[in-house]
């Protein structure tokens, strides 16, 4: 029952890093996207000045993300089945997790 316990603690907080990391990520590709629309609104060249290297930095941070998601194998970018079937795995621990 101990043992039991320690590996759903685990997987609990493997999970929320998980989702916290996605959220993250999720986070900076809008980010990514509203600044690029941003710097096609205005009309002055030192706020697109701004707003570009809002942009790069925006950019940077995304990929550092996914890079980090992609190394720890939360994310599998570069194999759509790999991806669908580590989905389907979180959903089916979560399901776990919440009827025991």
């Amino acid at each position: 029952m101990h043992m039991e316990l320690l590996e759903k603690l685990k997987t609990a907080g493997k999970m929320r890093d998980e989702v916290i990391a996605t959220d993250f990520l999720v986070t900076a590709k809008a980010a990514v996207r509203t600044y690029a629309v941003a710097i096609t609104e205005t009309a002055s060249p030192e706020v697109r000045e701004v707003l570009k290297k809002q942009l790069d930095e925006a950019i940077d941070t995304h990929a550092k993300i996914a890079n980090y998601m992609i190394k720890n194998e939360m994310y599998h970018a570069y194999d759509l089945d790999e991806q669908l079937s580590h989905d389907k795995e979180k959903v089916q621990k979560a399901l776990e997790m919440v009827n025991g």
